[in-house]
């Protein structure tokens, strides 16, 4: 038993096109946050369907996604956070925002195609994704640490 690799899951052109945008993110990071190095952690292509049809597989029944959490909570090992989105909220759905959560306010971040947020994974960026209520939202979710030791590792 092994998890399978990008190459398993994409094909070949899948697998070229993430490892490239996953490139162009982890550059982009470097340069926002002025880092001299940073690793993969994980990365997950997400989607968010309005009422979406019962899992069977679902390993939590009673979890919601829009439940606010700090990713480095999940991972420890996470140190910054990404999105790249691939579709557009109110023209291929509704709901679906990306919110930090703040003390005086919740700061919306509209899903737009193409659009890349960035942000470190700590508590200081509490966050949460509202309800998808129609359409499906589409999003490639990155996640990097400062640390080599615990970088992902694609399999080959």
């Amino acid at each position: 038993w092994r998890l399978a690799s990008s190459l398993d899951r994409l094909g070949p052109k899948g697998a070229i096109l993430f490892h490239y945008f996953l490139f162009k993110v982890k550059m982009q990071l470097m340069y926002e946050f002025n880092l001299d190095a940073i690793y993969d952690s994980g990365a997950l292509l997400t989607r968010l369907k309005a009422d979406p049809p019962a899992d069977e597989w679902d390993m939590d029944p009673g979890h919601v996604y829009w439940n606010p959490h700090v990713d480095k909570a999940n991972i420890p090992t996470y140190d910054y956070s990404a999105l790249l989105y691939l579709n557009s909220h109110g023209t291929d759905f509704e709901g679906g925002e990306f919110a930090f959560i703040d003390d005086d306010a919740d700061r919306l971040v509209p899903p737009r195609a193409g659009r890349l947020v960035m942000f470190t994974s700590g508590p200081e960026n509490l966050h949460q994704v509202r309800e998808v209520t129609r359409g499906t939202r589409y999003v490639l979710a990155m996640w990097f640490t400062c640390s080599q030791q615990f970088q992902y590792r694609d399999d080959e």
